[in-house]
């Protein structure tokens, strides 16, 4: 059983919504909060070649549960909102697809946690991931477009599957898998310090790089995240980390519809108990 399945830990949960230069708002945004503790955030950038971004990218967040407890569990529900985007217009997609955990008309960026798995987050598509530790040092960010056709591979508590292979591997495997991160350090993270989870779509990405005179996220070995952006005062809650992030991307000038998903969570032991 994972370590983080026995701790205590409190979550703070914002999102954050604005349509920039764009005639309307294509993204999409879930979070869910349940009795026992376990959440799910959920960001769906709508994508060209849907004749309407915005109903592909409300369908795969519709599509998803309020809780999502194991590898198997987050491929199910990737699985899911790929079949909900093609029921809209069934007519575009190809027989000769046969593929699964593909979703072909949105981007889906899903973190979430359980008090008996952890932390779970997995992609497809442009929209990504951060982790960010609460008393600084280096962090984690997934990569755009995982894999040529967006399979669900790779994640946080994810590991390698193709076409079919299932999900027997435990989390936290990391054959071959540089955007994993190993299970320890993420449940360290949330007990020892605190973790700030978050959730963006890609309008966010240039705003805040061009902000803060960086080229990527990964460029400096000591933060490899969203560190730069979030002074330690603001780093609080859940809504001072989503407010900041905004605030930067909309002082530089927004250049898309952009969408911003936080957790802020925190084991009772740890010293990063939010304001």
């Amino acid at each position: 059983m994972p370590k983080s399945s026995q701790a205590r830990v409190s979550t703070d949960i914002a999102t954050r919504c604005e349509v920039g230069p764009r005639d309307r708002q294509e993204d999409r945004v879930r979070a869910a909060v349940n009795s026992d503790g376990s959440w799910m955030l959920a960001v769906a950038d709508g994508l060209g070649g849907h004749p309407f971004g915005d109903e592909a990218a409300q369908a795969a967040v519709d599509a998803l549960p309020e809780r999502i407890g194991s590898p198997a569990e987050m491929a199910a529900v990737f699985d899911a909102a790929n079949a909900a985007t093609w029921a809209l217009h069934p007519e575009m997609r190809s027989p000769d697809d046969g593929l699964s955990s593909v979703i072909a008309l949105t981007t889906l960026v899903v973190a979430a946690w359980t008090p008996q798995s952890g932390l779970l987050v997995s992609w497809v598509g442009d929209s990504m991931a951060f982790l960010v530790p609460v008393a600084g040092g280096p962090g984690w960010h997934s990569t755009p477009h995982g894999g040529p056709m967006g399979f669900v591979s790779r994640g946080v508590g994810m590991f390698r599957a193709g076409h079919g292979d299932g999900y027997e591997l435990p989390p936290g495997h990391l054959e071959n898998l540089s955007d994993d991160v190993p299970t320890g350090r993420v449940e360290g993270w949330i007990e020892d310090q605190g973790l700030l989870v978050v959730l963006a779509s890609d309008g966010l990405f240039d705003p805040v790089l061009m902000a803060h005179d960086r080229g990527w996220f990964g460029d400096d070995p000591d933060d490899l995240s969203l560190g730069f952006a979030l002074p330690p005062d603001q780093r609080g809650s859940a809504d001072a980390v989503a407010d900041t992030l905004m605030d930067t991307a909309q002082f530089a000038g927004l250049i898309d519809n952009t969408t911003i998903a936080v957790a802020r969570i925190a084991g009772t032991g740890s010293g990063a108990k939010g304001n």
